[in-house]
């Protein structure tokens, strides 16, 4: 479903240029749940953003189903982050003058889909989470596993295929972080395909997760030979 071929991610910060991914193969197929694990700048928040069309590739070849998007224009790559992806970001990325359920609703803006059905499949889904008394909130009124959970239902609100959570556990508390847990594996039994990064993999996702790849200076670590095609 998802296939990566020899991709090498460079960026220039100041007068360096930064190689965040080197020559990287990967491919995850269809319900697959994926774990990425290394430190800061190991290249795995940059390996999500590149899945997750946020980012572009410098140079290799990437592959979502059938369709080869490494050199997709811009319009079709945000028709493709708006259709078939979900994303749960470390900073939650709440706007704060607006409303939990707003802020929920948001995705779905650029759908034309009317507020009044915005507001319903948000609701439900802050229903799910345990989050409803909070809906008519502002975002900066939320605690920490609030944010966490209303991030998590802004990336449910279009029913993605693909699921992308860069640190998800990460400044939570331990019923928050159960939660979460039980999100994903709702999910992953629903058959969504979910890719998550973290500095080790969490205790608490251990029995969920399919396969476990470490990052390691643009590169992966533990990628099966059938992986990682030539």
């Amino acid at each position: 479903m998802i296939r990566l071929e020899k991709v090498t991610k460079k960026y220039r910060s100041g007068k360096v240029m930064v190689k965040a991914l080197d020559d990287l193969s990967l491919e995850v197929k269809k319900g697959e749940f994926v774990g990425l694990t290394g430190p800061s700048g190991s290249g795995k928040t940059t390996l999500l953003n590149i899945i997750g069309c946020l980012s572009r590739i410098t140079s290799g070849r990437f592959w979502l189903g059938d369709e080869e998007v490494s050199h997709y224009p811009d319009h079709f790559l945000a028709a493709l982050r708006r259709e078939r992806f979900g994303f749960i970001f470390q900073q939650f990325n709440l706007l704060a003058g607006y409303t939990t359920w707003e802020n929920v609703a948001l995705p779905l803006l650029p759908m034309g889909i009317s507020e009044k059905v915005r507001k319903g499949r948000a609701m439900r889904l802050l229903e799910e989470l345990h989050l409803e008394t909070r809906a008519n909130f502002l975002a900066n009124e939320l605690s920490g596993g609030e944010q966490q959970r209303a991030a998590i239902a802004r990336a449910l609100i279009n029913d993605p295929e693909i699921i992308l959570a860069d640190e998800p556990l990460s400044g939570i508390d331990g019923k928050c972080a159960g939660i979460v847990v039980a999100i994903l594996g709702d999910l992953k039994e629903r058959g969504k395909t979910i890719i998550f990064s973290s500095h080790e993999l969490p205790t608490a996702l251990a029995t969920l997760v399919d396969r476990t790849l470490a990052c390691e200076a643009g590169k992966l670590l533990g990628v099966p030979p059938q992986a990682a095609r030539r």
